[in-house]
C-alpha cells in the first residue's frame, strides 16, 4: 500500500476504540489530528501529532477546522456514533467515506436489514411480528432492539413470562422504540462471524470464523477461524451478496455479517457497515497479509482502497493458518488484581491482546451478557488446529483475574469444553 506522507488526517474520537486506527494511520505516514470535546487526554489522543478539542458532532467547527489545516480525510474507529459524524462531516467537507448515510442506515437498522435481505436472496432467521400471540410451541425466541449494539436489550426468551420482560428490556435499550422477535436456534451457541471487504465494486469474503457463546448466554467467548461452515456459507450467503450490496451503489469499503447455523442451514441475523470491534484486520494481516482497517484509512485519505498486489493477498482461508480469539469474561465482582497477561503477549502466535479492566474496577450485573463483561482479548494464530489448541491451552494455564475476596472471576467453561471436546477427537 502506497505511503500516505504529505497526507493530513482527523480521527474523530480520542478513546482507546480509536487507537489503531490513530497508530495506523502515523505508521502508513500521514500527520494525524485526533478531536473529541475533552481537554484531558484519552490514548488515541496521546498518540496522535496533535489533539483537538472540538465535539465529534459539532459539523460547523470541524468544518472550519477541516478547511482551515487543509485535511484530506476524516476517519474514526469502530464506534457507530463516530461513524455517522465522520461520514456526515465528509459529505459536507467533499472528502471520501466509504459509505453513505442512506446505506447505512439499511445495513444499521435490524428492520431494514432483514427486509433487505428477503428482497435480495440472503437468508434471514425467521422471525415472528411483534403482534402475534406466541404458543409455547413458538419457544425459545430472542427479542432484541431494532437499533441497538454490544448485545444490549437482547434477550432469549423460553416462556411468556421472559419474553414479557424481554420485550420491555428491548423497547428500553432502542432509540427508534422497536423491536424484533426471531426464532431462538439451539445448536450449541455457534454463530459464524463473515468479513467483507469492498474492492472498486469487487467484493472478497476476507475471514469467516466461528464464535462459541460463553454457556447460557450471548456473548462471544472463543471464536476460530477459518469457520468449518466456510462451504456452507459460500454456497448459502455469498452468490446473493455482490447484488444486494451493489444495488445500494456500495463501491468501497468493509462489512461483517453474523449468522447461525442451523442444521444444514445458515441463516443471517445481523451485519455492521464497518469493521467491527473484534479488530479481525490484525488477524488477517498475521495470516493472509491484508489489513482491511489500513485500506480504510488509505481510503479515507485518497479515496483509493488499495493497489492491485493488496487485493490479491486477501485469502479467507488464510494461507492453510488457524487463528483464534479468546476472550476472558468475568463473573460479578470487583477485581483485585491480575496476572500473566504481559507474560502471555510474548507466547509464539500471539498478534495482540487488549485489556478493558484495571485493578479496582468492577463488573455489576448490568455487564453480564454484554461486551462490558470482558477484561481482554487474546488473538493467537498457529500453523494448524492442534498446535492453535496447544497454545490456546497455555495462555489458559497463565492469566487469572481475581476478586475481593480472593476468587477467580474468569469463566472458562465454554474453553475447557471445546478444549477437551477436541482432545476427544484427536487422540
Amino acid at each position: 500500500m502506497k505511503s500516505l506522507k504529505g497526507k493530513t488526517i482527523l480521527i474523530l474520537g480520542g478513546t482507546a476504540p480509536c487507537v489503531h486506527v490513530t497508530r495506523f494511520a502515523k505508521e502508513m505516514g500521514a500527520y494525524v489530528y485526533v478531536a473529541d470535546e475533552k481537554t484531558e487526554k484519552g490514548p488515541a489522543k496521546q498518540l496522535a501529532d496533535e489533539a483537538v478539542v472540538i465535539s465529534t458532532n459539532d459539523y460547523e467547527t470541524l468544518l472550519a477546522f477541516i478547511k482551515e489545516k487543509h485535511i484530506d480525510g476524516v476517519l474514526t474507529g469502530p464506534g457507530e456514533f463516530n461513524i455517522v459524524n465522520a461520514m456526515t462531516v465528509s459529505k459536507m467537507a467533499g472528502l471520501p467515506f466509504y459509505c453513505t448515510k442512506e446505506q447505512w442506515d439499511i445495513c444499521q437498522d435490524k428492520r431494514h436489514f432483514k427486509d433487505f435481505c428477503k428482497q435480495y436472496g440472503l437468508p434471514g432467521v425467521p422471525e415472528y411480528s411483534v403482534n402475534d400471540v406466541l404458543t409455547e410451541n413458538d419457544f425459545p425466541v430472542i427479542v432484541k432492539p431494532v437499533d441497538g449494539c454490544s448485545s444490549r436489550g437482547i434477550s432469549i426468551c423460553r416462556n411468556q413470562e421472559e419474553y414479557a420482560k424481554a420485550k420491555e428490556a428491548a423497547l428500553a435499550a432502542s432509540k427508534a422504540g422497536k423491536i424484533l422477535v426471531e426464532k431462538y436456534v439451539e445448536n450449541g451457541g455457534v454463530t459464524i462471524d463473515a468479513k467483507y471487504v469492498v474492492v472498486d465494486g469487487r467484493f472478497h469474503l476476507e475471514a469467516i470464523g466461528d464464535r462459541h457463546v460463553l454457556n447460557g448466554g450471548l456473548i462471544t467467548a472463543i471464536s476460530f477461524y477459518p469457520s468449518k461452515y466456510r462451504k456452507a456459507f459460500l454456497e448459502q450467503v455469498d452468490p446473493y451478496v455482490e447484488k444486494a450490496f451493489t444495488s445500494i451503489g456500495l463501491k468501497n469499503g468493509a462489512f461483517f455479517f453474523q449468522a447461525i447455523p442451523d442444521g444444514d442451514k445458515i441463516y443471517i441475523y445481523e451485519m455492521g457497515l464497518r469493521v467491527s470491534g473484534g479488530m479481525i484486520y490484525n488477524m488477517t494481516e498475521a495470516t493472509s497479509g491484508n489489513n482491511t482497517l489500513k485500506m480504510l484509512i488509505h481510503y479515507g485519505a485518497t479515496g483509493i482502497m488499495c493497489e492491485k498486489q493488496d487485493e490479491e493477498m486477501i485469502d479467507a482461508s488464510f494461507k492453510g493458518k488457524e487463528a483464534s480469539t479468546m476472550a476472558f469474561p468475568l463473573k460479578t465482582g470487583k477485581i483485585a488484581s491480575y496476572s500473566g497477561f504481559d507474560v502471555v503477549t510474548k507466547y509464539p502466535g500471539v498478534i495482540d491482546l487488549t485489556r478493558y479492566y484495571n485493578a479496582g474496577d468492577e463488573i455489576i450485573p448490568k455487564h453480564v451478557n454484554t461486551l462490558d463483561q470482558l477484561f481482554a482479548r487474546i488473538m493467537v494464530s498457529a500453523p494448524d488446529k492442534s498446535s492453535l489448541m496447544k497454545r490456546l491451552k497455555a495462555i489458559r494455564d497463565e492469566v487469572s483475574v481475581i476478586n475481593d475476596k480472593g476468587e477467580e472471576m474468569i469463566i472458562w467453561d465454554t474453553f475447557d469444553a471445546l478444549y477437551n471436546e477436541f482432545n476427544k477427537d484427536n487422540k
